[in-house]
């Protein structure tokens, strides 16, 4: 169900995207919109990111809500002085950062001023979503997510020659129907927040101290997310662009999956913690990883025709299909990577220990930014997209070193190995059957195609997994 709701708020958002790129193509309006909305990541990321790592835990285990509400006012009330410090100096931040004309810096410099209001009171539900995890109610928010994303897009079709700064405010008005809605229920289930602020107040520090490896953990790696959109920005217009359609259309897919499986299982990693036993964790590893490269591989034979059915029209020709197209499948190899090492990062907080994440998100985000500056000087554009998926491989390599190091891996790594092994060899062969397929039974139509070669693609992975990987349908099973 979780899947079901938030593929349909995503459906509504590959409509919004498609409505907007239609009507903005590869723009500078539509540059300068991305470049305020990686701005705005940033900071929220910074702050915001880390907060259901910590508050989950605290509801779980039913702890005094003072200590969750002063650490609560205190990370929020530094957001707010960050915000109004931003504000103030934005024609001075955008300048420094962006070598664009005056018309790019107007439009970032205002989008942000909308986008920062609406984004603020869209961060605080963040806490009640953590609220309504604990609370088993894991849909709920999704439910309000769907809603909102409908009412934007219904905006959409009724005003569809709109400038960039009517957009704003029609996302913006999106995110406080979200944020009210989602407070409303939230307090009908028993949420309660009262402002604390009290610096010694022992379990608030100890909190904090949780939260700060988590903070410099999320701010490197949103800094490494702000300096591609830097250099993308640097470039001609329209490529900030490609990097944030590709970026969309990857984080949709790891959304609607990725992100609710993720969602679904840290609550029981921290459940089955207390048992030592890590054969669970690494099961749903490798059934997590078998996901995303059947995902990969979908994305690989049918994903260029679902572009263009869905984006190409009005501004959006078939050169920024195949520049969006090429720089997905660069962001969705990576996931391969990302989910293994996400899913271990949570085996690190379901522990208490945020440090060691946090260390390697550092170490591997400064990697990733120096990789990204090179290759974008030697290969061009696609560089910064390559040095991500790179530097997320060397985050996977590092962190199985430490959690082999700290914790000790209790499973045979062989099987590991053997496993993740075996994905990719199902990927591959399913990927080859497929294309030979296209080949030599091409169909002409897009819609029939992506219907006729998806379905194949499923059925083709599962087949072979019976044959190869049987375990991670068995896998499935008991998810």
């Amino acid at each position: 169900m979780m899947i079901v709701l938030s593929l349909l708020t995503q459906v509504l958002t590959i409509a919004k995207t498609s409505l907007v790129a239609g009507t903005f193509g590869l723009s500078t309006e539509m540059d300068a919109y991305n470049f305020a909305n990686s701005i705005i990541s940033l900071l929220f990321g910074l702050f915001a990111g880390g907060i259901p790592t910590i508050v989950i835990p605290s509801y779980v285990k039913n702890e005094d809500r003072k200590n969750i509400d002063g650490f609560l006012t205190l990370i929020y009330g530094a957001l707010l002085i960050f915000i109004a410090f931003i504000l103030i100096f934005r024609y001075q931040i955008v300048g420094l950062f962006s070598n664009r004309n005056e018309m790019f810096i107007n439009v970032v410099c205002n989008v942000l001023l909308i986008l920062f209001f609406a984004q603020y009171f869209m961060s605080l539900t963040e806490i009640v979503v953590a609220y309504f995890q604990c609370k088993n109610k894991y849909n709920l928010p999704k439910i309000i997510s769907l809603f909102s994303q409908l009412i934007v897009v219904g905006a959409l079709l009724i005003n569809k020659n709109l400038s960039i700064y009517e957009y704003t405010f029609i996302v913006g008005f999106g995110m406080i129907f979200n944020f009210i809605v989602d407070m409303f229920l939230a307090l009908k289930y028993g949420w309660r927040y009262k402002p604390n602020v009290n610096l010694k107040n022992k379990e608030v520090i100890k909190l904090l101290k949780i939260f700060l490896p988590i903070v410099l953990s999320c701010s490197v790696y949103n800094i490494s997310l702000f300096i591609d959109s830097t250099i993308a920005s640097r470039l001609t217009v329209g490529k900030l662009s490609i990097l944030s359609y590709s970026n969309q259309i990857s984080g949709i897919i790891n959304t609607v999956l990725l992100g609710n499986l993720t969602t679904y299982i840290y609550p029981k990693i921290i459940s089955k913690i207390d048992e030592n036993e890590q054969f669970y964790f690494w099961d749903k590893s490798f059934l997590f990883h078998a996901i995303v490269v059947l995902i990969t591989v979908g994305f690989i034979v049918i994903g260029k025709e679902g572009i263009s059915l869905l984006f190409e029209h009005g501004s959006f020709d078939s050169y920024a299909t195949s520049s969006v197209f090429i720089g997905t499948i660069i962001y969705i190899l990576g996931m391969q990577t990302n989910i293994i090492r996400d899913l271990i990062y949570r085996f690190f907080y379901a522990i208490g220990d945020t440090r060691t994440p946090a260390t390697n998100s550092i170490y591997v985000s400064i990697l990733n930014m120096i990789i990204s500056i090179i290759l974008v000087y030697l290969i061009g554009f696609y560089g910064i997209i390559v040095g991500t998926i790179v530097a997320s491989f060397f985050s996977l390599i590092f962190i199985l070193i430490k959690f082999n190091k700290k914790i000790g891996i209790n499973f045979s790594k062989r099987k590991i190995l053997v496993s993740y092994l075996k994905n990719i060899l199902v990927g591959i062969l399913t990927l080859v059957i497929v294309i030979l397929t296209k080949i030599f039974f091409p169909i002409d139509s897009k819609l029939l195609s992506i219907f006729i070669y998806g379905i194949e693609t499923v059925i083709v992975y599962i087949f072979i997994c019976f044959i190869i990987s049987k375990n991670i349908l068995n896998s499935l099973k008991t998810l």
